[in-house]
């Protein structure tokens, strides 16, 4: 008989979600066949039978669950089934196999919108996720707060609302972050114009968009080599660092259903075509919430986009495990005077680096920044000479 505990997924969470078994209680198994799903705070993963044999289930679909929990066991087709593991409750809360699943951040939302049951179970769908939820946002009205005898007019207004599982994770990485990382900020303007110029040249070659993402994406890979400090990862005792031998970038996707970081791996090798490819099926991943772990784990330096119109710096925290963070604003015209000593105009954007001070100072925060305008423009011009192949429609 073996055991299927469930794993450590990430540093975040101390529990998960028991999304869907993927096999259903006493149907023979094969050795690493997918049987169940979990979500995390992030991501979607599968596990895993280590060995063939009769799956027993030990938790109900919509569980909590932990990490080292045993939810299943596989044994001998001959050993007899025992007592059956208690099903799922429909949303209504009445026990039966043909109700849905609801997931925790979906019960938070229906509970903020006042979305009731019925229309739930309306949608006909065996799993509820908070995007379902959403989806029905246009019709469902949030109930009117109503005051108790004797309340406060301002007490009325009030209202309880309980942060998403995506949102707690967030709220324990900054925490985290600020307790043990020691973190400076440097910030540099960067003229951008001519290479958001030549962008749709090549968004029109890889047929994937092109922007500033996709951009700094290549370019902080590029000075990987000549600032591998910048992506190294600092030991706990606080004095030892380990240089990456990659450039592995994480990159901020917030669609309105949650802040994701999937990773650019190889960024330092990877060509812009790839880089588009990559950043493309990230944004369509961050749609659905359908991340796997493997998506997300793995960066040593990330990049942040903060690409409202309106804000002109922002700071970002350090990731527990990097050393630098590269926040990157919005482009927006600036005055200046050219060689002549004649008023014009160029794009520009603010850069700016969080890095741990322990391992950078500011004297390499401002030669990575400089490295980092000098790569965008020269990543361009050598990509602009040797274009990638129009990839098929």
């Amino acid at each position: 008989m073996a055991e299927i505990a469930v794993p450590k997924l990430n540093n975040n969470d101390d529990s998960y979600l028991l999304l869907a078994w993927l096999a259903p209680d006493g149907q023979a198994v094969a050795a690493g066949a997918p049987v169940a799903e979990v979500e995390t705070s992030k991501a979607v993963e599968e596990l895993a039978a280590a060995t063939g044999g009769v799956l027993r289930h030990r938790a109900a679909t919509g569980a909590e669950i932990t990490p080292g929990q045993v939810i299943a066991l596989v044994d001998d087709p001959a050993v007899p089934a025992e007592a059956p593991v208690s099903r799922p409750t429909d949303a209504s809360g009445a026990s039966g196999a043909s109700g849905p699943t609801i997931t925790a951040p979906a019960r938070a939302r229906m509970a903020e919108l006042g979305v009731d049951a019925e229309r739930v179970v309306a949608l006909g769908r065996p799993i509820i996720r908070r995007a379902d939820i959403d989806a029905l946002a246009g019709l469902v009205a949030a109930p009117a707060a109503t005051s108790p005898p004797g309340a406060t007019a301002s007490a009325a207004n009030e209202r309880s609302v309980s942060l998403s599982r995506n949102q707690r994770a967030v709220a324990r990485t900054v925490a985290r972050s600020a307790a043990t990382i020691p973190a400076a900020y440097t910030a540099m303007t960067i003229d951008v114009g001519a290479a958001l110029d030549q962008a749709p040249k090549l968004a029109r070659a890889v047929r994937r968009p092109v922007g500033l993402a996709e951009l700094f994406v290549a370019a902080i890979g590029s000075v990987h080599a000549a600032q591998p400090m910048c992506f190294a990862r600092l030991d706990d005792d606080g004095n030892t660092v380990h240089p990456s031998g990659a450039a592995h970038v994480g990159v901020t996707v917030d669609l309105g259903e949650g802040l994701y970081v999937p990773v650019v791996r190889d960024a330092d090798t990877a060509t812009i075509a790839e880089i588009a490819r990559t950043l493309t099926r990230h944004r369509v991943t961050a749609a659905s919430g359908t991340f796997r772990q493997s998506d997300l784990d793995g960066a040593n330096i990330t990049l942040t986009l903060h690409l409202d119109a309106h804000v002109s710096l922002a700071i970002p925290i350090v990731f527990p495990g990097q050393t630098c963070a590269v926040a990157v604003t919005a482009p927006r015209p600036e005055l200046y005077l050219d060689d002549n000593g004649q008023p014009a105009t160029r794009t520009v954007t603010q850069v700016g680096l969080a890095y741990d001070h322990r391992v950078i100072n500011g004297r390499e925060a401002a030669q990575f920044l400089a490295a980092l305008h000098r790569a965008l423009n020269e990543t361009l011009t050598q990509t602009l000479q040797n274009p990638p192949h129009e990839e098929p429609r």
